[in-house]
Order: structure tokens, then sequence, then C-alpha cells
């Protein structure tokens, strides 16, 4: 049978995988070589050669009629693994505009140690691996009794290995969702993302890529970017193991579609930011993102980190008290309170003495910290801190004045960070009973899911 033969029954035979370019060992059989190269539809070829195959370039041309000076064939003798993957590397480097998914490599001859590293790093690569499978017999041009064995022609068939990541991919799933569950979501987006690419056929990693993308960008405060990428997981259709959870991403996408609303309001000047921290729909999202951020740090062990958070929600949470007031503690202005409260300055003086501190300079005309936020709501008598022991507020947050984050030079043990969290938790605790909100439902809004495996 000559080569054209072979060639028509290859292809009758053979199913394109879609592949544009291919990577081929040298070997002493320019025909397999030939036939991939003249069925499939490839639009580059590289040759891993060694000094005893430098010429398989020029059979494989001369068989399919061809020109092969553009053909790729890095210089030196590859038939050794490391040489392999040197060439690999010289071969992806020069065709970087191809998405790694388009590039084929031939494992069907050259020495073992070719074919071994040509394959480990199409695995580690994601390269698609082909083989030519061949009957094997005595080779018809040969006369008895010097007949050899070799491949049929005509028999030879396109053979594309199970995927390994098929099978095998649980185990990488298993670290992205321990990476996951960690509070690690930029590590566990880069598994799931190339589990999704390596095994299309499990829907469950792209969306747990997905969202864990979202998660990464939410944990930042990157609000829009987290946004978008929830309306996509949403848009998806849900796999099994994430259809529980779709109520909670449903409301985690309107809560961050709000965010990137309000975010940009409440970081504005005057009246409208005034009116956004007085509008509790608005700082529920605020206070719901750092509080579920705070309890992430916490669980991490990062307690310097989640008591700024913990610092932050303390402050919100006054601000908006205040702003209801008509106080923005950026910018204070007391008319609307002193209008209603007449005495309100004395109030204020004696709350300030209540603390111990000697001298009273007035009611503050410049922006105030935490602290002084909570004494002008003691003033005025404000359900969130009626009865409440203020000094407790205080006295808790020195600890995140001397953490290095702040104002000092050590870090904050786990028994400091858990007093001075429960100060905000006994907050909160007041928060909600005071606006009539649920803070259970609040919560699950704001806390992260977990997977499971």
């Amino acid at each position: 049978m000559d080569f054209a033969e072979e060639l028509a029954a290859f292809r009758q035979r053979t199913n394109d995988p879609g592949c544009r370019a291919i990577i081929i060992l040298g070997t002493r059989q320019p025909v397999t070589a030939a036939l991939l190269v003249g069925t499939l539809s490839i639009e580059r070829v590289a040759f891993l050669l060694t000094d005893e195959t430098g010429t398989m370039p020029t059979q494989v041309a001369a068989l399919l009629g061809v020109d092969p000076s553009g053909w790729l064939c890095p210089s030196g003798d590859h038939s050794t693994t490391l040489r392999v993957y040197e060439g690999v590397k010289a071969i992806l480097a020069a065709w970087s505009d191809l998405d790694r998914a388009q590039i084929a490599v031939d494992v069907t001859g050259g020495l073992k140690p070719m074919a071994v590293g040509l394959e480990k790093a199409a695995h580690l690569l994601g390269l698609k691996t082909l083989y030519i499978e061949s009957a094997y017999g005595p080779l018809p041009d040969r006369p008895l009794p010097d007949r050899t064995f070799g491949p049929v022609p005509g028999s030879q068939r396109l053979v594309i290995p199970p995927n390994p990541y098929a099978e095998f991919g649980d185990l990488d799933a298993a670290e992205a969702t321990r990476l996951f569950n960690t509070h690690d979501y930029t590590g566990a987006k880069r598994i799931f993302a190339d589990l999704a690419k390596r095994v299309p056929e499990r829907r469950d990693y792209g969306a747990q890529a997905e969202l864990a993308d979202a998660y990464a960008a939410w944990d930042v405060f990157d609000l829009p970017t987290a946004r978008d990428r929830m309306h996509a997981l949403l848009a998806r259709d849900c796999p099994t193991n994430l259809v529980t959870h779709q109520p909670t991403f449903a409301a985690q996408a309107t809560a961050l579609t709000a965010l990137v609303r309000i975010a940009g309001r409440a970081a504005g000047r005057g009246a409208e930011a005034l009116a956004t921290l007085a509008n509790i729909d608005d700082v529920l999202p605020l206070l719901g993102s750092l509080y579920a951020n705070a309890c992430r740090r916490a669980a991490q062990g990062r307690y310097d980190m989640a008591a700024l958070l913990c610092y932050r929600c303390l402050e919100l949470l006054s601000q908006h008290r205040l702003a209801r007031r008509g106080v923005l503690s950026e910018r204070p202005d007391f008319t609307q309170v002193s209008a209603q409260i007449t005495d309100f300055e004395r109030r204020y003086e004696r709350v300030v003495r209540a603390q111990g501190r000697g001298r009273f300079y007035g009611l503050p005309d410049r922006a105030f910290g935490l602290f002084v936020g909570y004494m002008l709501l003691a003033a005025l008598d404000d359900e969130l801190v009626r009865g409440y022991p203020i000094a407790q507020i205080e006295q808790r947050a020195e600890v995140r004045n001397k953490s290095i984050l702040a104002h000092g030079y050590r870090l904050i043990t786990k028994d400091e960070y858990a007093q001075f969290a429960g100060v905000l938790e006994d907050i909160l605790d007041r928060f909600f009973a005071v606006s009539g909100k649920d803070r259970q439902a609040w919560a699950q809004t704001f806390t992260f899911v977990g997977l499971t495996e």
C-alpha cells in the first residue's frame, strides 16, 4: 500500500480533535507523523529531533509534498527527558499566542525517555496527547524468510488517551476546597479554574472557580468585581453541589449590587454622606461586609487585621446613630441636636468628665474618632448605649491602638482579640434590638458559604 492510500484510509477513520499545532518526537517513523500532519487541521508543526533523526521533517514533507521550512525544530539532541522539557519550553515560547489547549503532542514513537518526558510535560502544561495505534504483523514488502514485523500499512488509527484529570482531578479539587474553606479564595480559584479547563465536562469546577473569584474580590473590598462575578455565577446552570446555596448567592448578589451603589455615596461629603449613614438599609450592607471579613480574619488567626475591622464596625455603628441626629463625624455640626436639647453641651461635658478626662474642650469642631462618637451618643441618651458602660469600648479598643497595624509595635493575642470582639458583639446585639432588624438573616447574607468535597 502506498502512502496516498494509507493517508486516505487514516483520514476516513479519524475524527479531528481540533488542535491548531502539534509537537512531534523525532523517530524513524516518518509515516505516522505524516499521517497526523496530513490529516489534522493544524497550522503549526514542531519536531523534537535527535542526532539520528534530523532528517525526519524532510522525510515527512516529502511524503506530503509540502515545504517544511515553516516547521519549528529547536536545535540540539532531544534524546533525554531533560532535553525534551527544554525543547517544549522553547516551542511554547515561540507559540505564546496559542492557547495551550490548542496544542497537541504526538507520543507514538521515539526513545522511552523522550516519550515519557513529552507525556509528563503535556500533563503538566495542559497539552492534548495523541497516539497512533497500529496493528503489527509481518511486513508484506519483505520476502520470506527475512520478513520482519512492524506496523501494518493502512491499520493506523488515532488514539487520544483518557484525560487523567477526569479520574484524578478530585485530588486537586480537594486541595482547592481546603483552600476555599480556610478563606484562601485566590488559591482556590486558581486550582478550580485549571480543573475547569482540563475537565470541561465537570460543570462544578467552573462554578466553584467563579464563586472563589467573587469571594476573593469581596474579601479585599473590590466590590464591583465581586458583584460581576457573583452575577456571572448566578447566570450559570447551578451544579448539584452548590444548588442548596443558591438563595444565599442571590442574596449576596443583591447585597453586592447595593454595596457598589452605597459605597460611592458614603464616601461623599456633606449631605449625601450624612443621608447614607443615617439610612439603616444602606448601613447594614457596609456593616455586614466589615463584620464578616473580621470573622474570616479571626478564623485565620490574623487577629490584628480582625481587630481593625471590628474597630471600623464599632465606628460605623456610632456614625449611623449620630447621622440619625444630623451629626456627621467627619464634619460635625450640632445645630440640629442643640435645637432639640438646649443643654446638650453640658450633658456632653458630664459624660466626658465621667470618663476621667481632665479638661473639657467643648463639643468637637473637627473630625472625631471612635470613642468621642460613643460619648456623644451617651450625651444624647441614645438607645444604643443607654445603660451600657461605654468605658469598656475605650478600654478594649486600646489593644487595637497598640497593634503594629495601628499605632503600636506588637501583635494582638487571641485572648486580647476575644475581649475586644466581645464588646462589638454586645453593641451589635443592642443595635439589632433597637433597630428591629433580624441579626441572623443579616449575618447569613454576608457570611461566605463553605464547600463540601
